[in-house]
């Protein structure tokens, strides 16, 4: 039946899985229909494109399926060379990661509470997705995009190049994994390091264990990925792929455009020492409170908030992940409240970032507060290009008061004469240019 089916295909414009659709059984077959191979060729890049069903394909059973007929190991093969492209595009852009990722959050909210088997099948369908998922001493899922390449190697292998030629397919080693290497995509945005280590992590996790009522879910695989790789990554990872709208705060899905369902957020719980990881929650709006800060040992219910300036421990790496979140969207961080901003642990935080990390005041700098307090702006902006003139007199007043507030602990450097040590290496001079107009000179003995 499907040697006919992909003779008959192939004397016609076709597109992979033409070969099977609706293809009667002939009399008398004894062999069993294929029901996994009919599934895989009715499957293309474009309007029959489902990446769960696709990694749901057992490559090894498939080819079994073919029983060594090579016109059917050709429509394997061209099938799969259709979908590999746009399999890599979608797990390793963010933005296409970013909505794969909401799309299966939408499906853990709406089916796992109802459904009995979702934690005994949805591993198997949603593992090594974007990356390979390992279930310790037990199952192992390779990433699907290898299992892709693996597939068209395996048709080759199984074909041999002499009945492709006679084929006539151009190119017959294009499956082979020489050339499955030299294959490169052009991605919509610069994908950060962890992208399909974090989508898979996130997605492990909700596919292990579903919904509970308004409880929330502890993301066990991804605090195992921020213990190996470090909070900054992941955190910064996630921020790239969710909307950050609060400090530890991310948005997951938006109620405005799910009527009827709470928002999910993921909620970074920082460690109790700088030296451990954070952990991470998907939380329901409404729901249960989520676990604490290590930092404390007596569960609260008071809220966390959800302004920078607010919080007690905000770290240079907390700032670093709020202003990169800004940035990506291209919003405005808030001005810290007017009455003593200076004193602030959180103020004071950000201050040692832009005074120690060059990317930190890059950020900074694109999503600054307009207006006052200027003092902090001044400070980076002299920091950033090494030399400022100000546009007002009172600029350079707001900017020395800046320079003149010590850090807490060191009041060795406050000015003298004109000379400012703000620490980590830097000094900063103040002149006078033509018409006694005040310029100011920073230098800096350390490399961010």
């Amino acid at each position: 039946m499907l040697t006919a089916a992909v003779s008959a295909a192939s004397e016609k414009p076709r597109k992979p899985g033409d070969a099977l659709r609706s293809t009667p059984k002939p009399p008398g077959a004894s062999r069993p229909e294929p029901r996994e191979l009919v599934a895989f060729l009715q499957m293309n890049p474009e309007e029959k494109f489902d990446i769960e069903a696709i990694n749901a394909i057992d490559a090894p059973a498939l080819v079994g399926e073919t029983h060594g007929d090579k016109r059917v190991l050709r429509e394997v093969l061209r099938t799969a060379e259709a979908l590999l492209p746009r399999v890599r595009a979608e797990t390793e852009d963010p933005l296409l990661v970013s909505a794969i990722l909401r799309a299966k959050t939408f499906d853990w909210y709406q089916r796992s509470p109802s459904d009995p088997s979702w934690v005994g099948s949805m591993p198997l369908r949603w593992g090594g997705i974007f990356y390979e998922s390992r279930v310790p001493g037990g199952r192992l899922s390779r990433k699907l995009s290898v299992r892709l390449t693996l597939l068209i190697n395996q048709c080759v292998e199984a074909s041999g190049a002499v009945a492709f030629l006679r084929a006539g397919v151009a190119g017959i080693f294009r499956g082979s994994a020489m050339m499955a290497k030299m294959v490169t995509f052009t991605l919509g945005s610069k994908r950060p390091r962890l992208t399909q280590q974090v989508a898979q992590a996130y997605l492990d996790d909700l596919a292990s264990t579903a919904r509970r009522g308004d409880a929330f879910l502890p993301l066990e695989r991804l605090s195992d990925l921020a213990r190996r790789n470090g909070s900054s990554e992941v955190s910064m990872t996630l921020a790239d792929l969710f909307t950050h709208d609060a400090v530890n705060v991310l948005t997951v899905l938006d109620p405005r455009f799910h009527p009827g369902m709470s928002a999910l957020t993921i909620r970074v719980v920082p460690p109790k020492n700088p030296d451990d990881a954070a952990t991470y929650d998907l939380v329901q709006a409404g729901g249960g409170p989520a676990r604490e800060t290590r930092a404390t040992e007596t569960a609260t219910t008071e809220p966390i908030p959800t302004s920078p300036w607010e919080r007690t421990e905000m770290t240079k790496k907390d700032w670093l992940v709020v202003l990169k979140g800004l940035e990506k969207r291209k919003a405005r961080l808030e001005a810290p409240p007017r009455e003593n901003p200076r004193d602030r642990e959180s103020y004071l935080g950000l201050r040692e970032l832009l005074l120690t990390d060059a990317s930190g005041r890059k950020a900074f700098m694109a999503v600054h507060w307009k207006g006052k307090p200027s003092g902090l702006t001044l400070l980076c902006q002299l920091l950033s290009d090494g030399n400022l003139v100000p546009e007002a007199d009172t600029d350079g007043d707001y900017l020395e008061a800046e320079l003149d507030h010590p850090d807490k602990g060191h009041p060795d450097r406050r000015a003298k004469d004109g000379q400012w040590n703000l620490g980590h290496g830097w000094t900063v001079v103040r002149e006078r240019a033509d018409g006694g107009v005040r310029t100011y000179r920073a230098e800096s003995k350390s490399v961010d």
